[in-house]
């Protein structure tokens, strides 16, 4: 063993394994803070992006709710539009039902007014050419003074009913 104190390639043995735990520590501990500084940078990184995660879930379903009111609605939007649309065909229809039925009306007046003046003007005329025919074959048939009286009377009552 004094042999071995005396031996040079022993003392740089020893020198060098002294070396190594004289370095070893402070790499070790250096190393194994900066290897808990990394475990506590990507905790924190993982924490805020589950946090990113939960508030962009929250964001997603908040727009997911819009986006169902939205839907909702429109959709009835959509069934009042076509409510009204119907309400207003109806009006319409009813509107223009009335028309047809008042033009109806105003026709079959206005036709009535022309029969009625048509057939007083064909009473007329037909009085008319019955008391001229009336009054020539009386003339042709009776005597002059017994004429005059007779058309005289016969013209005073049809007078009289005419204007009846």
């Amino acid at each position: 063993m004094i042999y071995l104190l005396n031996d040079a390639s022993f003392w740089v043995a020893v020198s060098f394994i002294v070396f190594l735990l004289l370095v070893f520590k402070p790499l070790k501990t250096q190393l194994s803070n900066s290897l808990n500084n990394k475990v506590h940078e990507l905790a924190k990184s993982i924490q805020d992006a589950k946090q990113l995660k939960n508030d962009a879930e929250i964001i997603y379903n908040e727009h997911l709710k819009k986006q169902k009111d939205t839907v909702e609605k429109i959709k009835r939007m959509k069934d009042e539009a076509l409510r009204e649309a119907k309400e207003i065909k109806e009006i319409f229809e009813k509107e223009i039902d009335l028309s047809q039925k008042r033009k109806q009306k105003n026709f079959e007046q206005i036709s009535l007014q022309v029969q009625l003046k048509a057939n007083e003007a064909i009473k007329k005329e037909i009085l008319e050419k019955a008391i001229a025919y009336t009054e020539r074959r009386i003339k042709k048939n009776f005597s002059s003074k017994h004429n005059k009286v007779l058309v005289e009377e016969s013209l005073k009552k049809l007078s009289d009913h005419s204007f009846k």
